[in-house]
């Protein structure tokens, strides 16, 4: 079995989520954070989310969201969060670092 589809757009294989998704414009979490939300706001609901700041490999601020392995990447401009994920760790740092 490669992997099983659950609703919320996120494949699992062997319980283990393996696949990064990206937010759409209609996508929200539980908390109502998602496309367009501000970044104050973003912070309001994640008050524990780790801000990561542009490296030379970066394109821009994000905010990294934990959960029990896994979380949320939010990209933003200092405003407003422009690009957002769902995923492990792993993928969300790899995903930050990534041009």
């Amino acid at each position: 079995m490669l992997g099983r589809m659950v609703p919320g757009r996120t494949v699992f294989r062997h319980d283990r989520l393996v696949l990064l998704w990206p937010f759409g414009p209609a996508d929200r979490t539980v908390e109502g954070v998602g496309l367009g939300t501000s970044v104050y706001e973003a912070w309001l609901a994640y008050p524990d989310a780790e801000a990561l700041r542009p490296a030379p490999d970066a394109r821009s601020d994000a905010l990294l969201v934990r959960r029990t392995g896994r979380g949320y990447l939010m990209r933003h401009d200092g405003a407003v969060v422009r690009e957002m994920y769902a995923g492990t760790e792993d993928l969300l740092r790899a995903t930050y670092h990534a041009n």
